[in-house]
């Protein structure tokens, strides 16, 4: 019976493990509608720029997005072409940031951070509808090691505005690691349809003249969009100078 007793304790105690482990790697999360029916709207105009932001924990909702539903990828070098994806690791799955209305319209647009909330690398804004279905994404922000690359703002108009800092060279230039390089600025504005889909305006786009950027600059209290760039064209020649 002592045998038994011994046994059966041993078989508990690796159940209770395996339970709490399994606990621990799985952090709670909520579905789309739970998230949008418990964030509070936040009033435009918003700039998501590098300093100032605060990231409220009581809204950060974690989102299981191992659907690949939201776009999550997590990158390593400034050209944005070699990444992981978020969803191999509960600790950086995406979470909830902010939330807006879309005038004229029953849908929000949701910015999910990942990468953790201490460590938010790339956010991407979705319109999801009254049900908690994701209708259409877009990555607005890349922030890696306090690097930021790109950034957004929603102005008064309720138009989103997406400015990338991009190198010239193709060659892979780590966040890690680098000190500086040449590279463009731009500026693309984008609004949200009756169906919920991102959509850029014929005029809704700005590409700037070359310049170098260093580490200092893109880790410092500037906002991207607030730079001394000389505005040389835009895409397609179709653009007006939207700052």
């Amino acid at each position: 019976i002592m045998k038994t007793k011994i046994i059966l304790f041993a078989v508990f105690t690796m159940i209770t493990v395996l339970c709490v482990a399994q606990t621990e790697a799985s952090p709670t999360t909520w579905t789309m509608k739970e998230i949008i029916d418990n964030m509070p709207t936040e009033p435009v105009p918003f700039e998501g720029k590098k300093h100032g932001i605060i990231f409220d924990p009581s809204y950060s909702y974690t989102i299981n997005n191992s659907n690949n539903t939201i776009p999550d990828r997590l990158y390593d070098n400034i050209q944005l072409t070699q990444y992981t994806h978020a969803s191999v690791d509960p600790e950086l799955w995406g979470v909830s940031f902010r939330k807006f209305a879309i005038p004229n319209s029953t849908n929000v647009l949701l910015i999910v951070s990942f990468g953790g909330v201490t460590d938010w690398r790339t956010d991407v804004a979705c319109v999801i509808n009254p049900s908690g279905q994701v209708l259409s994404t877009k990555e607005v922000a890349v922030c890696v090691m306090d690097v930021w690359v790109k950034q957004f703002r929603i102005t008064a108009q309720n138009k989103i505005i997406v400015t990338s800092i991009s190198p010239i060279s193709t060659s892979s230039i780590p966040f890690g690691t680098f000190t500086s390089f040449e590279g463009s600025r731009s500026d693309f504005e984008y609004s949200i349809n009756a169906q919920g889909q991102f959509e850029q305006p014929f005029f809704g786009g700005n590409i700037y003249n070359h310049r170098t950027y260093d580490r200092s600059y893109l880790t410092g209290h500037v906002d991207l969009w607030n730079g001394k760039e000389v505005l040389a064209g835009t895409n397609g020649g179709r653009g007006t100078n939207i700052r």
